[in-house]
């Protein structure tokens, strides 16, 4: 906490300045709305916000895990078959080139109004992160490690579990917490193009209908998805990867 307090402080000035600032400067609600307004939207009972954070969180989640898991394999495949990489890799950047605003539409098409699009397109946002720091980290090894490990005998997939899974833990880490930031911004990114539930859905409607404050409301509850996200995944380093704690 000492080491946030002037990040917090900060915050608070902020807060305080808008709350009393915009009024007395006559700013109209619809264009920005001040904190305590935002804070009285999150108890309104028509508005389900906390219902629609669930859903986003729900679809976050679940295309953080599925991308992840494409990435790291594709990544170990990269590794040990570079064929593969030759023949994919190239596939992958062209599929970071298109814009992602276009493909929401098509994957509501296909898949759906349900969770299947958010998902997928969360999934889309995350795994290229872990990909990059995955394949990276996995190369990532010292000539004598390598020639120890062959002295003693160990074969391709003893060499993978054994040795450079462990070392490139802090770079999947590192790219894991990139991708659970993304993977939100994808679900809403999907929910933008025409979903029924979550924030995205949440903010076009209320953007429609000049409720600022509703979608500041939705814009507070996305990024608090998305620290959560980000502080298990460090959690989870913190204790996997416990030779690399400070001090």
């Amino acid at each position: 906490m000492r080491r946030y307090a002037a990040a917090l402080a900060l915050m608070v000035l902020l807060l305080a300045a808008l709350e009393w600032g915009l009024p007395a400067a006559g700013v109209p609600r619809y264009l920005l709305p001040t904190p305590s307004q935002v804070v009285a939207s999150f108890g309104d009972p028509r508005g389900d916000l906390f219902g629609h954070a669930r859903a986003t969180a729900s679809a976050a989640l679940l295309g953080l895990s599925f991308g992840a898991a494409m990435g790291l394999l594709l990544a170990v495949a990269f590794v040990h078959a570079r064929p593969v990489e030759d023949a994919f890799y190239p596939w992958v950047l062209l599929s970071q080139a298109v814009p992602a605003a276009a493909l929401a539409p098509l994957l509501t098409i296909w898949l759906g109004n349900g969770l299947a699009p958010r998902a997928a397109m969360a999934a889309l946002f995350a795994f290229f992160p872990v990909l990059v720091s995955a394949a990276r980290g996995l190369r990532d090894l010292s000539p004598e490690q390598l020639a120890l490990m062959r002295s003693w005998g160990a074969h391709r997939w003893q060499l993978l579990w054994h040795l450079r899974i462990p070392v490139a833990l802090p770079a999947i880490f590192a790219g894991l917490k990139v991708a659970a930031a993304l993977a939100v911004v994808g679900a809403i990114v999907s929910e933008l193009a025409g979903s029924g539930r979550g924030l995205g859905f949440v903010v076009s409607v209320a953007s429609y209908r000049l409720q600022t404050d509703r979608v500041f409301a939705a814009v507070v509850l996305a990024a608090l998805i998305s620290l959560t996200l980000h502080g298990a995944i460090a959690l989870a380093e913190r204790l996997i990867v416990f030779w690399r704690r400070p001090g």
